[in-house]
């Protein structure tokens, strides 16, 4: 029966990520409102996984562990999906955590707001909990999102709760999409009329690792333009009755072309600088982009170094990306004076953030205001 409901299933999978599972399951267990659900998908683990999450589900009852055959991060939210009882979904990744007092005040805002498919909050950047915060994020965001994300991605999967029975008219994550999975679902969430509501307060942690070795600039390009080709046409994996289940009308090169300078960014910050040269001939050729100076200030983005906001993070910064950078601009045949302005402003946010760090709130502000860094 709907009274029977319990108010929030969070669907955590996890693939060989065992050893963050502790701090993401006590975070939750901590939590003073106990009227929730966790369903950890095992998406194939070889690690400890398994073993750490039995010993949750032994200590609590609501804690429950789903083993499959390794399928993706899609796949295992859907899993977890097909299994959830409660009123709002929350995807929650092995390796982030819920803040102190989440879901009282998240539900005290649904209790207030009722009527909303969505509702969403804001999460911090950080190395750890009770770690190092990189960033805050707030979206601020509020009402239908259709329009807007056609063209911009409402945030991760964690920064929101979906209410369920809306999201079981989706269709699911896309297990064919290797990253970009999220604005593809809440794409559809848009076409078919989503609401969202917005709480000021800081809901998650999300476990960010500042280097860019890990990320696949291409599969990542690959992905993007994808999802963005997709939203501009009638979504058939949605019913046509849809509100905004329409065909419209995007500047799909400039969106591509944005795509594409944000993972150029993720190579160079990866040192693979003869790829990143032929991978920009091909691609300007391909697309007959023309390229502007503040096409390549893109390249600064959460995956790169935007975030970067420690002195031995951005002293590291300048000792590696620089020549990266310059090599990467001198091969393009850019001037020396030009790609100097250009790489300047790449990194305007950390030299400034360095001269307050190196040289006090005083002499750093000064330097700062007077463009000394």
């Amino acid at each position: 029966m709907e009274s029977d409901l319990i108010t929030f299933s969070i669907i955590v999978p996890c693939y060989n990520q065992g050893h963050f599972l502790k701090d993401c399951f006590n975070s939750i267990l901590n939590q003073k409102f106990r009227d929730w659900e966790v369903i950890l998908v095992n998406d194939g683990s070889i690690d400890t996984t398994q073993e750490i999450a039995e010993s949750f589900v032994n200590r609590d009852s609501r804690v429950s562990c789903l083993f499959q055959e390794n399928k993706g991060l899609s796949a295992a939210r859907n899993t977890g999906m097909a299994k959830a009882k409660g009123q709002y979904l929350l995807f929650l990744d092995a390796d982030d955590w819920v803040e102190t007092d989440f879901f009282t005040n998240i539900q005290e805002s649904i209790t207030k707001n009722k009527g909303f498919e969505l509702y969403s909050y804001g999460y911090g950047y950080w190395d750890k909990p009770q770690g190092h915060c990189y960033h805050y994020h707030n979206s601020g965001l509020n009402g239908e999102i259709y329009p807007s994300v056609l063209t911009r991605n409402i945030g991760p999967c964690h920064a929101q709760l979906i209410e369920r029975k809306f999201a079981n008219q989706l269709g699911g994550f896309d297990p064919s999409l290797k990253s970009c999975e999220d604005w593809d679902f809440w794409i559809r969430a848009g076409k078919m009329g989503a609401r969202l509501k917005y709480t000021p307060i800081i809901g998650v942690g999300y476990r960010y690792v500042p280097s860019s070795m890990s990320r696949n600039p291409k599969v990542m390009y690959k992905s993007l333009s994808e999802v963005s080709k997709r939203a501009s046409k009638v979504d058939q994996r949605l019913s046509l009755a849809g509100k905004f289940n329409i065909a419209t009308s995007l500047n799909l090169i400039e969106e591509r072309k944005n795509f594409f300078f944000q993972n150029l960014g993720v190579m160079i910050h990866k040192n693979q600088v003869a790829e990143a040269l032929e991978w920009f001939e091909n691609e300007k050729q391909k697309n007959s982009w023309v390229i502007r100076d503040a096409d390549f200030y893109r390249m600064s983005t959460y995956l790169t170094w935007q975030y970067f906001n420690r002195l031995d993070l951005i002293e590291k910064l300048e000792k590696f990306l620089l020549p990266s950078l310059n090599q990467f601009f001198d091969s393009l045949g850019v001037k020396k004076s030009k790609s100097k302005k250009i790489i300047r402003q790449l990194l305007k946010s950390q030299l400034m953030i360095k001269n307050h760090l190196k040289y006090g709130r005083i002499l750093g502000g000064t330097l700062n205001r007077l463009k000394l860094y």
